[in-house]
C-alpha cells in the first residue's frame, strides 16, 4: 500500500467567494478567490492529495439540489485541471445542522470517510502528516478531530496550528 499525505480543503471561503446570506446554487455563482488555483496546483506538484470537504445544507433546506452541486464541482475540478491542479475527491454533507449526522462538519465524518476510501484504493493517508485548510471555526474543530494539522484562512483561532490569508498562502506554508 502507499502512503500519501493530504490536504483537506473546505470550499466556501476557501476555495471560492462567500455569498452574503446565500448559498452558491448555480455555477455562475461561483467565483474563485484569489491564490485558490495556484494553491491547489502548489499542493498537487509537492505530491499531496487534495480533497474537498464541505457543508451544503442547502440541500436539506431545498434551495438546491445534489445534480446541481454535482454540477458545480464538477466545473470547479476541470477549472482546477485547466489550471494545472486538480482535486482527487470531493465529499459533501448535505445535512442541515439540526440532523445529528456524523458527517457535518464539526463532526470529522467526511474526513474519516475519505481516508477508508483512499485506503480501500490501496492509498494510505499519513493523517500525522496532512492539513486541513478552512475558514471557520467548525474546519479547525474537524480537522483536530480527524488528528489533522489546521490551517485557519482568516483570522487565527485556537484550534488553528497556522494561519493563512489565501489558500495559495496555506500551501506555501503545507509544502514549506
Amino acid at each position: 500500500m502507499t502512503t500519501m499525505k493530504a490536504v483537506f480543503i473546505d470550499r466556501d471561503g476557501v476555495i471560492n467567494k462567500k455569498l452574503n446570506h446565500d448559498y452558491v446554487k448555480e455555477w455562475d455563482e461561483f467565483e474563485f478567490l484569489p491564490g485558490a488555483r495556484e494553491g491547489v496546483q502548489l499542493m498537487k506538484d509537492s505530491g499531496f492529495i487534495t480533497v474537498v470537504v464541505t457543508n451544503q445544507r442547502c440541500i436539506a433546506r431545498g434551495v438546491s439540489t445534489i445534480e446541481k452541486l454535482t454540477e458545480i464541482h464538477a466545473r470547479m475540478m476541470g477549472e482546477f485541471l485547466r489550471s494545472g491542479g486538480s482535486i482527487d475527491a470531493v465529499y459533501f454533507c448535505p445535512h442541515d445542522v439540526h440532523e445529528g449526522c456524523a458527517c457535518r462538519k464539526p463532526e470529522p465524518g467526511m474526513v474519516l470517510k475519505a481516508v477508508k476510501d483512499f485506503e480501500s484504493r490501496g492509498v494510505a493517508i499519513d493523517v500525522e502528516n496532512s492539513f486541513f485548510v478552512g475558514d471557520e471555526e467548525k474546519d479547525m474543530l474537524a480537522g483536530k478531530a480527524a488528528g489533522l494539522r489546521t490551517i485557519k484562512i482568516g483570522e487565527g483561532h485556537p484550534l488553528a496550528d497556522e494561519q493563512a490569508g489565501s489558500l495559495f498562502d496555506a500551501a506555501r506554508l503545507i509544502c514549506s
